[in-house]
């Protein structure tokens, strides 16, 4: 029997948690996941600028009618207040988790100084997180890479000050950036990490 996994106030029947993967989670997939078995499924990544929330794709992924509790939202972007408004407009609408992706190694949102990108401005980094745990009352958790490249593997300084700032959970892809989706984990690296913090520490498996 697997353990129970526990962010903020929630429990979760157990640590596997289905990550946001834009095209693939949406509702009726989060539905699936938790059905068959799945502790959370995130929601697919919403970008932070809520002037763009008007489509029709936001608002789908925006609606978590029917989900069981705790729904999760990630947020994407490079503002700390755009991110920060984004994830009380979020909370407001039912998310009760809110999770900052900083580990997305595509173009388009590297491109935009979002995802993994962050990972290469460490004093942005701290900003975003203390500014969008300050604005809910709500778990924030993060998910990021090991680094921007071999050369600049910072996940040991970018968890302390999530853990600094009142994350409640990190989830870590154990490669860089650079290395997209190739080659083998960094289990060393997500070990390093978990040995330094209190926070719960998960692993990406891709």
């Amino acid at each position: 029997m697997l353990p129970t996994a526990k962010i903020g106030p929630y429990t979760l029947p157990n640590p596997l948690i289905v990550a946001p993967m834009a095209g693939v989670t949406d509702r009726p997939f989060r539905l699936l996941c938790r059905r068959m078995g799945a502790g959370l499924a995130v929601s697919e990544m919403v970008i932070a600028d809520s002037k763009l929330w008007h489509t029709r794709k936001s608002q789908t992924r925006m609606n978590h009618e029917g989900e069981p509790e705790p729904r999760s939202v990630q947020i994407a972007g490079g503002d700390p207040e755009m991110l920060a408004t984004a994830a009380r407009l979020n909370a407001e609408f039912g998310a009760q988790i809110i999770d900052i992706n900083m580990g997305c190694p595509a173009k388009k949102v590297c491109n935009k100084a979002a995802g993994s990108a962050l990972m290469k401005d460490e004093a942005l980094v701290r900003d975003i997180l203390e500014a969008v745990v300050a604005a809910v009352d709500i778990p924030v958790t993060l998910k990021m890479r090991t680094g921007w490249d071999r050369e600049h593997r910072n996940a040991p300084l970018i968890a302390r000050m999530a853990e600094d700032a009142g994350i409640q959970a990190l989830a870590i892809h154990g490669r860089t950036r650079a290395d997209a989706y190739k080659g083998e984990a960094e289990y060393d690296t997500i070990a390093d990490v978990k040995s330094r913090l209190s926070i719960q520490i998960g692993r990406a498996h891709v």
